[in-house]
Parts: structure tokens; sequence; C-alpha cells
């Protein structure tokens, strides 16, 4: 929300309470506001749904990189860790979502990944090292311990990062085998 409309509601709740603004609270109020706005991830970046990448962010991350003159350390890769599709509905459970972007993100800290939830996978821009490979496989073991059930099996495929596979895969959704 915008620091004009917060400032707008707070100025109706004294309206609705017949009270004159009080300035020390609305000093307070903006400088509570600025203070979680600077914290906040942003909204254009991030799924409200898992926390993780939007689909436009991951996708220009995928284009600066394939951009970039490789380095000698084996560079970056996709992973794609493929869920089985809701057995109800469109989509997974938005908590069940939540609980998904919480866990990708927890495995995968530190190893600078980047990852996306789109159409019952999880895809995962990442460096090639053994650390991001260990992790990734954690990452997905810990993916189907949230709802064995619903979540497993996962299964995990690899794609070097050119533009024409990477791109390939993120349209064609989730890969068939593991």
């Amino acid at each position: 929300m915008s620091i004009t409309e917060t400032i707008s509601d707070f100025r109706a709740l004294f309206e609705a309470a017949e009270q004159r603004v009080d300035i020390d609270a609305l000093q307070s109020l903006a400088e509570g506001w600025a203070e979680v706005a600077e914290t906040a991830p942003p909204i254009s970046c991030t799924d409200v749904y898992t926390g993780l990448a939007t689909r436009a962010h991951f996708q220009r991350r995928i284009h600066e990189l394939s951009a970039e003159v490789p380095d000698a350390s084996g560079g970056h890769a996709l992973a794609v860790i493929s869920l089985p599709p809701p057995r109800e509905g469109r989509s997974h459970r938005w908590t069940l979502l939540a609980l998904v972007g919480d866990t990708v993100q927890r495995t995968l800290k530190g190893t600078g990944a980047m990852a996306m939830y789109q159409s019952s996978a999880i895809h995962v821009l990442f460096p090639v090292n053994d650390v991001s490979l260990l992790r990734l496989i954690d990452c997905r073991k810990s993916v189907e311990a949230l709802a064995l059930e619903t979540l497993s099996p996962a299964r995990l495929k690899f794609y070097p990062l050119s533009m024409s596979v990477s791109l390939t895969a993120l349209q064609e959704g989730p890969p068939d085998t593991c």
C-alpha cells in the first residue's frame, strides 16, 4: 500500500472518530511505513504466493546471464523440480505454495540461486558447483517432505544455460522424466 493511501486511511480513522489528526501519531505512522518499505521485497519481482521470483524477473535474469561472457567456474544452469499436479483444482493450495517457497529459499540460501514456481514446477537458476548441486537435491527432498502424498515424487532435471534451451524449458513446462 502506498504512503498516500496509508495516510488517507489514517485521516479517515480520525474523521470517523470525530477527532483532530494527531501529528505525533502521523509522524510515527510515516516512520513505520518507511521502515517497512525499505525491508519489504519488491512487489514486481516477487510472487505473492511463494515469495519466489516472478516469471518476468526470472526470465530477465536468464537473459542477463546468457549475455555475459561465461567464466571458468562453469557458469549457470537451470534446474526444474517438477511436482505432481494438484489433485483438486488448477493449482496447489496457497498455504502449500507458501511452504514450498519458504522451503526453497531456506535450502538454497547462500548458493546464489534464484527460483520461480510455475505450472507445478520449481525452476531454479543456479551457479554450477558442488554446493549448489547438493542443495538442489536437498531442496527436492525437502519439498517432497512437506506433503508426501501431494508433492511426491518430485523429479529433478537439469538444463545447460543456453538461451534456446532455457527459454524452451520455461515455455514447455515441467519435464516428463528425471
